[in-house]
This record gives C-alpha cells, sequence and structure tokens, in this order.
C-alpha cells in the first residue's frame, strides 16, 4: 500500500517538477498565473479532467513525458 504524502511533501514534490520541466523562469511565472486566478485555474481543471480517473490522468502524463523525452533526445 502506498503511503499517503503529506500537503508539504506534494508541494515540493510539485514545485521540484515546474523547476525541473520548465526552468526557474517559467515555473515562476506559471505559479503567479494560477495564483492569482485559482477559480479560473479549478475551472479549467474541471474541464480538462472532466470524467478521468487518476489512472487515467497518469497514463495521458506518462506518454506526454514519453514523447517529450524522444522530443528531446532529437534536440
Amino acid at each position: 500500500m502506498q503511503k499517503i504524502a503529506s500537503d508539504t511533501e506534494i508541494k515540493m514534490k510539485g514545485l521540484n517538477v515546474l523547476f525541473k520541466e520548465l526552468g526557474e523562469a517559467d515555473a515562476i511565472r506559471f505559479l503567479s498565473q494560477i495564483t492569482y486566478e485559482k477559480r479560473d485555474y479549478l475551472k479549467l481543471q474541471e474541464k480538462l479532467f472532466k470524467g478521468m480517473i487518476v489512472e487515467d490522468i497518469y497514463k495521458k502524463a506518462q506518454e506526454y513525458f514519453k514523447k517529450k523525452k524522444l522530443h528531446d533526445k532529437k534536440l
């Protein structure tokens, strides 16, 4: 059974991913956009993930990162 992460652990993991994938400047830009538009982000989240379960979202994320990794290798 998987251990449930604390809110702080989730925030730290999320920030690490953002900074690794986007770089410092773009990660900060992204955070500033969702920080000031929480309600809009929640509506977007509902629209993006409507009808999906966690496993579906996870599979889509895996596919995205596989494609990104292949694309980055070509560059």
